[in-house]
């Protein structure tokens, strides 16, 4: 008879730890930081209030560690995404800009909601500024290569005004949605920050 193999405990840990995360960044999205507790957390992630106690004693170390999970994550997903892409023209630029930012509203609309709540915690919770900053700066260092391969003459000055335009566009987007969005309202204020392509002389006969 084959005896089962039994998940490590330090594994079964971590997986619960990860859920209970997750499960304070939905409500965190849907409900706003005032909802996150240790009780409404277990229920969302479907464990006991017991468990969620122990893997975080505190109600302030349990939002802290949701919102740094989120932000570790972002700053993954855009660092994968711009590493390894190709140089390309003007217009692939401003295309793949806004295909990235229009793919985390379609994909993950729960995540941008619980961004902008972020924002909002940092601003009470001052100790948490520096896992939003490193968000930020990834997501500012990905914008800058797009604009220098573009011939942005200051393209890290360019990033970070882009980078505000676009939050506050998505922000916008989250709350009064228009389902012109990315055609009349994104791509626009994108292309706004790329060079014009020059065009060719024409032969003077």
């Amino acid at each position: 008879m084959t005896t089962p193999v039994r998940e490590p405990r330090m594994a079964r840990g971590a997986a619960r730890r990860e859920a209970l995360l997750e499960a304070a960044i939905r409500l965190l999205a849907r409900e706003g930081a005032r909802a996150v507790t240790h009780r409404a957390v277990a229920a969302e992630a479907g464990t006991t209030h017991g468990i969620a106690r122990y893997y975080f004693g505190t109600l302030d170390q349990l939002l802290d560690e949701a919102l740094r999970q989120l932000a570790a994550r972002q700053v993954e997903e855009v660092r994968t995404l711009f590493d390894q892409l190709p140089d390309v023209a003007v217009p692939q630029r401003i295309t793949r800009l806004t295909e990235y930012v229009t793919g985390t509203l379609a994909s993950d609309r729960e995540s941008g909601i619980a961004r902008y709540e972020f924002f909002l915690e940092v601003a009470r919770r001052p100790h948490l500024r520096t896992s939003l900053d490193e968000w930020g700066a990834t997501q500012r260092a990905a914008f800058a290569v797009e604009l220098r391969g573009a011939g942005s003459p200051n393209p890290e000055a360019d990033a970070a005004d882009l980078l505000t335009l676009v939050n506050g566009l998505i922000l916008e987007q989250l709350a009064l949605p228009v389902d012109d969005f990315e055609t009349t309202r994104l791509r626009p204020a994108i292309a706004r920050f790329f060079p014009e392509p020059s065009q060719p002389q024409l032969a003077i006969p």
